[in-house]
């Protein structure tokens, strides 16, 4: 009876699961519901007039103006430039993240040296450090990787210390009573608890990539998607800010799909509540 009691709800769990998965499978498209609601709105108020023309391009303008850019070679051109500097922009900020992030997590003295510093610098707004790089680095793709690896740093920084810190100390006190090395403890208990939080980092770090791109290239490019947004505001193209708007929010949403896809790779031991 006390068996039946305690399996009772994994069964339930489990029939919770399978009926999610079957709903998701015979609806994959919902996503897309409440954009196509939007498009529709954005439509209807364009046909009848009531968007003003000067602020909110017709959807078919929008497409002209993507057609353009896209047969041009253009909005390709400036997607690579932007993507090169986030990937290495991301590479930098997010390896000395998830490093400081670790060893100051995991070493209480270390946390006491590095931390206090680490929070301060991490309280000065990005449009600080813009001067700053342009002097010391000056207006090539340097200080445009810098602020993205400086974006993405800071975040990657919080979320691995607060992974680290995490870990359940009953885990920890049981390891020592075993005596097990520390190499061992910090790869098979301490890394495994800290990397959900350590993936929550990584997709914050990912949309911050493409905020602090575009603010950069805005500010101080001659090439990048950043660049396009801006000549569309100063040459009163709202189709072409529209049409930027969009890409923008595809490459974070596919950024942030490829991260969740990877983080349920690899933690796919965990036994988590996934919504009712």
């Amino acid at each position: 009876m006390a068996t039946q009691e305690v399996t009772a709800p994994f069964i339930a769990d489990k029939s919770r699961k399978a009926a999610g998965r079957r709903w998701h499978l015979k609806f994959p498209l919902i996503g897309l519901l409440l954009p196509a609601i939007l498009l529709l709105l954005w439509w209807l108020g364009a046909a009848a007039v009531t968007l003003d023309s000067t602020f909110f391009s017709t959807p078919s303008a929008v497409l002209r103006t993507l057609g353009n850019l896209l047969f041009s070679g253009v909005l390709a051109s400036d997607f690579w430039d932007s993507l090169q500097r986030i990937l290495t922009g991301a590479f930098i900020g997010f390896s000395a993240g998830l490093l400081l992030g670790g060893i100051t997590g995991y070493v209480r003295q270390i946390e006491r040296v590095l931390d206090p510093t680490i929070q301060a610098l991490r309280a000065v707004p990005a449009v600080a450090w813009i001067p700053f790089l342009i002097l010391t680095l000056g207006i090539d793709d340097a200080p445009k990787i810098a602020l993205i690896a400086i974006a993405i740093f800071f975040i990657t920084y919080v979320n691995t210390f607060s992974g680290v810190r995490g870990t359940d100390q009953k885990l920890i006190e049981l390891a020592q009573a075993y005596r097990l090395p520390r190499s061992l403890v910090l790869w098979r208990i301490i890394m495994p608890s800290a990397l959900p939080q350590i993936f929550v980092g990584l997709r914050l770090a990912a949309a911050i990539g493409w905020i602090a791109a575009v603010f950069s290239e805005i500010l101080v490019g001659n090439n990048g998607l950043g660049v396009l947004l801006n000549d569309g505001r100063s040459l009163g193209r709202p189709d072409q800010t529209i049409v930027l708007m969009v890409v923008l929010a595809l490459a974070g949403k596919s950024s942030d799909g490829l991260i969740r896809l990877i983080e349920r790779r690899v933690t796919r031991w965990r036994a988590t509540f996934e919504g009712v």
